[in-house]
């Protein structure tokens, strides 16, 4: 089992995740927002849902709801989960050398400034930085690839105003029909403009996002029942189960692993 000589970190901020460390064992996952995993030790093996080759990497890209399996052996890894929106995503598409032909299904691989990503995600992660240090360093590498050549998706204001709407009322399961109704749309439409726009149904967005509300809450108080209830999970077995499902490895690993962890939040 690999360790490290830094605690492993989990950054949790409202537009973005982050955590640097090792995995401890293969992963297999269908995430509900894109992802950018970097090997900043080694490499990893990655196998797309459809059972394609097998790609050694060290870096890779994966859109939101793209299902896929990696092994990173004994390698440190910086796995970022990106803006729910899609402007990360976008950004890095277009820094990928070997980018997927279809961005909202195929994985990428090898960022083309792969050398720069590892030299300054190992300096976050060495250096152990608070939340406002890690997301001012993190916001820094995610300017230095944008790609003035590529157009990202515009962003529907519907969109932003049911993620908001979701984020504030994270423990009802309000209902498809009365978010249509907030922004004045079909279900048919709203279902189809949100999928377009996020890459993932909203049920698996809400899914998601409780698992962000109740790692915060955990971090703040320890209480893993209590952070489960708060987020709105039916009870610890459930997020235990959604947290496997979504992030692909269990909870209990990630929390408990030799080389200790620390959950920062943002506040």
């Amino acid at each position: 089992m690999a360790t490290s000589t830094y605690p492993s970190l989990l950054y949790l901020w409202n537009s973005r995740t982050l955590y640097l460390g090792p995995l401890f064992e293969p992963i297999r996952m269908k995430n509900g927002a894109a992802s950018l995993a970097v090997a900043l030790s080694g490499t990893m093996d990655v196998v797309h849902e459809d059972g394609s080759e097998r790609v050694r990497c060290r870096s890779f890209l994966v859109p939101a709801g793209t299902a896929f399996y990696a092994d990173t052996g004994d390698a440190l890894i910086a796995n970022c989960m990106l803006d729910v929106l899609g402007q990360d995503y976008d950004a890095l598409y277009g820094n990928m050398q070997n980018a997927g032909e279809n961005p909202k299904r195929d994985i990428s691989y090898t960022l083309k400034n792969e050398a720069h990503f590892i030299a300054v995600l190992t300096q976050l992660y060495q250096s152990q930085f608070d939340s406002v240090s890690a997301a001012t360093y993190l916001n820094q590498l995610m300017e230095s690839s944008i790609n003035e050549d590529v157009t990202g998706n515009t962003v529907d204001p519907r969109i932003i105003e049911i993620i908001e709407f979701i984020k504030s009322n994270i423990d009802q399961n309000i209902s498809v029909e009365a978010l249509a109704s907030k922004v004045n749309i079909s279900v048919p439409h709203l279902l189809r403009i949100f999928k377009s726009q996020t890459g993932v149904p909203i049920r698996r967005f809400r899914l998601w996002h409780r698992l962000y509300v109740a790692s915060e809450y955990m971090a703040k108080t320890g209480n893993l029942t209590s952070a489960a209830l708060h987020a709105g999970f039916s009870d610890a077995s459930h997020f235990l189960h959604t947290f496997q499902d979504m992030v692909g490895m269990r909870a209990s690993l990630l929390l408990n692993q030799p080389n200790k962890i620390s959950i920062i939040t943002e506040s």
